[in-house]
């Protein structure tokens, strides 16, 4: 559990976010951490007894092949993994919430931009 969550005083009430806000959230996290497009990732956010799961469908960011590549430790699968640890710990921290799991579909591949991610 984060500190966010916890710190401040406790003021009764109930406090909901909505599963579209966490998917958007959840889009936001993959995009920035695959330097994909935001537009080509996609997020459903369900509850799992009380604690987040997310099911992700994304492009992975692929270098140019004249560039010097440097392959991630595990290659694909490898990037898949540490996109559901980053994913769990971002998420958690953002909103709150617990994550249970991160299911990963990868979609296709996208070459890497070096400008800003949209």
């Amino acid at each position: 559990m984060t500190t966010a969550a916890t710190t401040g005083p406790v003021i009764p009430g109930h406090v909901s976010i909505a599963p579209r806000v966490l998917q958007k959230v959840g889009g936001a996290v993959v995009a920035e951490t695959l330097v994909v497009e935001r537009r080509d990732v996609r997020v459903e956010a369900r509850d799992d007894d009380g604690r987040l799961a997310l099911s992700v469908e994304t492009p992975l960011s692929i270098p140019a092949l004249t560039a010097d590549v440097v392959v991630p430790a595990g290659g694909v699968l490898g990037t898949v993994r540490s996109l559901q640890e980053t994913v769990t710990t971002r998420v958690t921290e953002i909103t709150g919430r617990a994550v249970s799991r991160v299911d990963v579909t990868v979609t296709g591949s996208r070459l890497e931009k070096t400008g800003p991610v949209r």
